[in-house]
């Protein structure tokens, strides 16, 4: 191989890595937009499923501990899809109705789309959040544990009010699950006083 093609294919490979850390920046700083979007913005009915607009989000899930904050869409949104952004799964209802099973599904892995990449180091009793209407939803994780990937979760009667996050173990033919429960809700006002 000739000097001058080794450098052809070093400027080459440098550029495709200035593109992928360039869609990174730009993704993100995107995300943040769409979450300041969201705070800024006014109540939105989430029992409409009819509701379906792209560019807002319905909520946003907040875990602290692996730097995650996420914006999720309403269950018919074309954007509620985890080869996108985080999902959330069909037949889940929301904090705010009685005995409430939000469950939230992503990828894990290194891709640009993999949220819960960090989510195997939650430990009991971590906290989770949920945004949802100005109301931040608290969640303490009580259980975690994995199960055979057949594109089912089976929960528990005993978790209402809960939250279940679900990805891909680094195990194969395995995903992870985290459940936590629901221990309070406050307004939005009242934590930024």
């Amino acid at each position: 191989m000739t000097k001058k093609l080794k450098i052809r294919i070093l400027i080459i490979a440098l550029i495709f890595l200035i593109i992928y850390y360039l869609s990174i920046f730009f993704n993100q700083k995107y995300e943040h937009y769409l979450i300041k979007n969201y705070l800024e913005n006014k109540e939105t009915d989430i029992k409409d499923s009819n509701i379906t607009n792209e560019d807002n989000y319905l909520g946003i899930l907040i875990i602290s501990k692996i730097n995650l904050e996420k914006g999720f869409y309403n269950i018919n949104s074309k954007k509620n899809n985890v080869n996108k952004n985080i999902q959330v799964l069909k037949n889940s209802s929301f904090p705010n109705e009685d005995n409430g099973i939000l469950a939230i599904a992503s990828h894990s892995g290194n891709g640009k789309n993999a949220y819960f990449k960090n989510l195997h180091k939650l430990k009991l009793q971590d906290e989770i959040y949920i945004n949802l209407n100005n109301i931040v939803y608290t969640y303490e994780v009580i259980n975690i544990y994995e199960a055979v990937k057949n594109g089912k979760i089976n929960i528990s009667k005993e978790y209402n009010n809960c939250l279940v996050l679900t990805t891909c173990s680094y195990k194969k033919n395995t995903q992870l699950i985290v459940i936590a429960k629901l221990l309070t809700k406050e307004a939005v006002a009242k934590l930024n006083d």
